[in-house]
């Protein structure tokens, strides 16, 4: 078997007729065969929500007529969606792709060879329906009375979720942070809502590391403090933290040992045009990692940011227009598929190509590959299917290169000592 094939395999090992109707089956989503099997509806929805953008369940009723090649109505189609089931169907095949679809697709250098994993942490947000908001209560009641929050753990390494939750905005982020004793030599990065004191203390007790942005409200004990040439600052000593902020000059980085219920390394720097400093906690040793190499570490946030942008501009991460919880929580599901099933193909095209590749670009250029491969893989015509996959590899290999891989070293994801890993 030829590598292109083994690819290809792994995409399909998923998305098959057999794989995905059992899982109807024990989902519970369909107990006998219909017109609407569960292999048809969900290739339907991929390609929907992940060839263009689509606003409502007409839309995607279009998407699964055109692509079946079946004449079923509006109204049994929105039905199938409206079990409560579906839900159930669409996070079972998300849990599904998550098991069979990871690969480390990035290794490290001699800088970071201490961390067996970098693990982010991040929620996103989006209003629905008004009628949703027993089920879907919103933070902003007033702007958004109903609104969803999906609560993501991102392995850098693998450039996949590890974990995804589903929950009404209103719930605490802390409800889904991972389990601390999950995170032993890992180095675990979260903006500062997930600034937690308690559970950072857990995290080092666990034998783990993080860099997590701290609230500009924290008012611990400085023990001691250092300048970004590690020459000691006698005035910060023994002083609260609120007390000292005024001696933080702009442009200067201070890095701090500080104090209270939990004892942790404290950085701060006050960048041009902010109206107070920016604070990172972390437990990182000072002597292998100066106060700016924290800060570039911190920087790899940005790669769950550009996450979630792909999630929702070209996975249709969105409200749709009902009435119906788990129809709208199992449409989340289904964006969320859609996003994986990109990455997974970019990801084997990345392999077979023996290029790097944008997964942003991917997700973004569909025209002229991804609808007819999805409607390959539905028909099940090997020649077909592969012919379209040739396609694929052809058309990705030279439209979703990522732009500047030097730069990318330079300032871009690669700066902290990350590499790709091609064949």
């Amino acid at each position: 078997m030829n590598k292109h094939n083994t690819e290809l395999n792994k995409i399909t090992k998923v998305l098959n007729d057999f794989n995905i109707n059992e899982i109807g089956k024990t989902s519970r989503f369909c107990s006998r065969k219909r017109i609407i099997k569960p292999f048809e509806l969900v290739m339907s929805l991929i390609t929907a929500l992940g060839d263009k953008s689509v606003n409502t369940v007409t839309d995607l009723h279009r998407y699964f007529v055109k692509l079946t090649e079946t004449d079923v109505q509006y109204k049994p189609f929105h039905n199938q969606l409206s079990k409560p089931e579906f839900s159930l169907l669409m996070k079972s095949l998300v849990d599904v792709a998550l098991n069979e679809w990871q690969q480390q697709i990035l290794g490290t250098d001699a800088t970071l060879s201490d961390f067996k994993r970098i693990v982010m942490q991040d929620g996103s947000s989006f209003a629905v329906h008004d009628s949703l908001k027993d089920t879907f209560k919103g933070r902003f009641t007033k702007i958004s009375p109903a609104a969803i929050e999906v609560h993501v753990s991102w392995d850098v390494l693998q450039g996949y979720p590890e974990e995804i939750s589903v929950s009404p905005d209103s719930q605490a982020e802390y409800d889904f942070l991972p389990d601390a004793k999950s995170l032993v030599d890992t180095l675990f990065l979260a903006d500062r809502g997930y600034f937690k004191l308690s559970y950072l203390e857990s995290i080092d007790t666990a034998g783990g590391f993080y860099v997590v942005r701290a609230k500009t409200t924290v008012n611990p004990t400085v023990v001691a403090a250092f300048n970004r040439h590690g020459n000691a600052l006698k005035r910060f000593s023994q002083k609260k933290q609120k007390d000292v902020k005024k001696h933080i000059r702009r442009s200067v980085i201070v890095d701090m040992d500080v104090e209270g219920k939990t004892n942790y390394r404290l950085i701060a720097s006050w960048p041009k045009g902010k109206s107070e400093p920016t604070y990172w906690a972390t437990n990182l040793n000072r002597e292998k990692f100066s106060a700016e190499a924290v800060i570039k570490l911190y920087s790899l946030r940005w790669q769950i940011e550009l996450l979630f942008k792909e999630w929702k501009s070209y996975c249709n991460l969105q409200k749709f227009n009902t009435r119906k919880a788990s129809m709208m929580e199992g449409l989340v599901w289904a964006s969320l598929l859609t996003l994986l099933v990109k990455r997974r193909i970019g990801m084997s095209v990345q392999q077979l190509a023996g290029i790097e590749l944008s997964t942003f670009m991917v997700a973004k250029n569909t025209q002229g590959w991804f609808y007819q491969l999805m409607e390959s893989i539905t028909q099940g015509v090997i020649s077909t299917l592969n012919k379209a996959w040739q396609k694929t590899i052809s058309f990705l290999s030279k439209y979703a290169r990522r732009a500047n891989p030097k730069r990318d070293k330079e300032k871009g994801r690669l700066k902290c000592g990350l590499n790709p890993i091609l064949s």
